[in-house]
């Protein structure tokens, strides 16, 4: 499922900044770190595009349906 995975990209991102908030890691480990994370970040970009089109598509339909609570007149 592809919030599953979102969820788990989210929480990698945390661990990444976490890491990165230390200043205890050497350059290239920073490096990698960083690179890691925008890779991370395009992704869930991505998802969450992907995500908004699919909300977008099944709400559409339900733009011309009358509110329950309101009588056709």
């Amino acid at each position: 499922m592809a919030t599953k995975k979102l969820k788990t990209k989210i929480t990698r991102l945390e661990t990444i900044a976490e890491a990165l908030e230390q200043n205890d890691l050497d350059l290239e480990k920073s490096l990698a770190l960083f690179e890691e994370g925008m890779k991370l970040v395009k992704e869930c970009g991505s998802d969450l595009d992907g995500i908004e089109e699919k909300v977008t598509i099944l709400t559409a339909d339900n733009q011309e349906m009358p509110y329950e609570g309101e009588t056709e007149e």
